[in-house]
């Protein structure tokens, strides 16, 4: 193991002992050859001078203490294959610690290379290392798997925040099994928000006086609206109470404009694009007029990346969202309305503003006139509930900030405003809240090549 990695070990060995379960990462660590079943009975093996005044529960975070030391000494591959067992027992967080100053490194894109540790199938593995012990008569068969760990040194001995936690870029689903829905379906169940904001209904099909518009004028192909709720995660505190307030009001209001629905909760990052891809080559959006997804969960901002977590633990990049619009890639939505609602955080920062006294509580052309440019992505709008590098707010009662304005405003003024004028009004009703302690959020959206006016028309057809 290098410097740098066995510093970074012996540096946060505190926290990786409070975070990770001393039998469970010893028989892992045996399971998968990085040590010998000796070289553990010699880590367990306390000198009498070591117990002298301690209670049982500090002579095994000694033991613990000696197993990570051993760890940092197994050779070259000792790191790689630690951050391996890591991820198989879900130790999340110690996983993101270890790769922290890889600047979330990505085990799928082997910039550090843990897949390449030669272990038996994840699902047997953490089903085996949940086994307080080992089967000795195994040892044989273990010498095998040890051929790329050297043997040198055997003989030593917050509040409501939609922010993230420790993380890294991992594009692996979990092993344990998901409670939630993952093939593509309607949703048909039930919609029943605390507070209910009726969608007024146009009295007309609206066009823009000076700019193109939309079409949104038909009765069965209004729209799809695609919602992802991530509420638990492996760490049972950074659950997002109440999210599910948020997820029937827009479902409330989107079936209210006549979208379809398209709901799930708790995926992992491989069902989410399984979903997504299905979703995007289906009929639903070959037919539609109008495409929106909201997506709900941790996130936060590392070197201008924004990223967001999934219920496995798993980090994604918006960005690598955003790649599945493309034109090239998603044909059925080309010139069609396609909005991204993300209310989640984009960093650490609490915003203040200002407190104001007047406000009160309330080039050159080209001659071709054959060819059409169409940029690779357009017709696109991502809308935030936050501005980049701040936190968003959610109420664990009432739903967040943002998403709840973002329905009321909706309600209130889709039947003759156009989406972007409802932005607005959703901007200046978000930066009206504060919270107790005098934090606020600035809503933003990005417009990426939507140059029409988008007016949902709700209650009113031509065909």
């Amino acid at each position: 193991m290098d410097d740098e990695h066995r510093k970074r070990i012996e540096k946060n060995m505190d926290r990786i002992i409070r975070m990770t379960n001393f039998e469970q990462l010893a028989n892992a660590c045996v399971e998968i050859g990085l040590l010998t079943p000796v070289m553990l009975q010699n880590v367990k093996r306390l000198p009498d001078t070591d117990k002298i005044g301690k209670t049982e529960e500090e002579m095994q975070t000694e033991r613990h203490k000696r197993l990570l030391k051993k760890i940092t000494k197994r050779g070259p591959d000792a790191f790689q294959t630690f951050c391996r067992i890591c991820a198989d027992l879900h130790y999340d967080t110690v996983l993101g610690i270890l790769v922290n100053n890889d600047r979330y490194v990505s085990i799928h894109n082997n910039k550090i290379n843990i897949a390449a540790a030669t272990i038996p199938p994840s699902q047997e593995y953490v089903d085996r290392t949940n086994h307080s012990t080992t089967n000795n008569s195994n040892n044989n068969n273990e010498d095998s798997r040890r051929s790329s760990i050297s043997n040198a040194d055997d003989d030593d001995d917050d509040e409501n925040i939609d922010g993230a936690y420790q993380q890294i870029d991992r594009r692996r689903s979990s092993t344990k099994p998901l409670n939630s829905i993952n093939v593509l379906e309607e949703y048909t169940g039930e919609i029943r928000p605390k507070v209910l904001h009726t969608v007024r209904k146009a009295k007309k099909i609206h066009k823009h006086p000076s700019l193109d518009t939309y079409p949104m004028q038909t009765k069965e192909n209004r729209g799809v609206f695609f919602m992802v709720n991530i509420i638990n995660f492996p760490e049972e505190h950074h659950r997002r109470d109440g999210a599910d307030e948020d997820a029937h009001s827009l479902l409330h209001v989107f079936k209210e404009l006549g979208f379809k629905l398209f709901s799930y909760t708790n995926l992992s990052y491989d069902d989410f694009f399984k979903i997504l891809d299905e979703l995007l080559k289906s009929d639903y959006t070959k037919n539609t007029e109008c495409f929106v997804m909201a997506l709900m969960t941790h996130g936060n901002m590392d070197d201008g990346v924004q990223r967001i977590t999934f219920t496995d633990g798993s980090v994604v990049k918006v960005k690598d969202i955003e790649e599945y619009f493309n034109h090239h890639v998603c044909g059925n939505l080309v010139n069609k309305p396609k909005i991204c609602l993300f209310p989640f955080c984009r960093g650490d920062l609490q915003e203040r503003g200002f407190y104001d006294n007047k406000i009160q509580t309330d080039s050159i052309t080209f001659n071709t006139p054959k060819m059409k440019n169409i940029p690779n992505l357009s017709d696109f709008i991502v809308c935030y509930a936050t501005s980049e590098g701040f936190k968003a707010h959610r109420d664990p009662d009432n739903g967040s900030w943002y998403i709840q304005n973002f329905v009321m405003n909706m309600a209130e003024h889709a039947h003759d405003t156009s989406f972007e004028d409802i932005l607005k009004k959703i901007q200046a009703d978000t930066l009206k809240l504060r919270t107790m302690e005098g934090t606020l959020q600035t809503a933003s959206y990005v417009n990426k090549g939507f140059n029409k006016a988008l007016y949902f028309n709700p209650g009113v057809w031509e065909k």
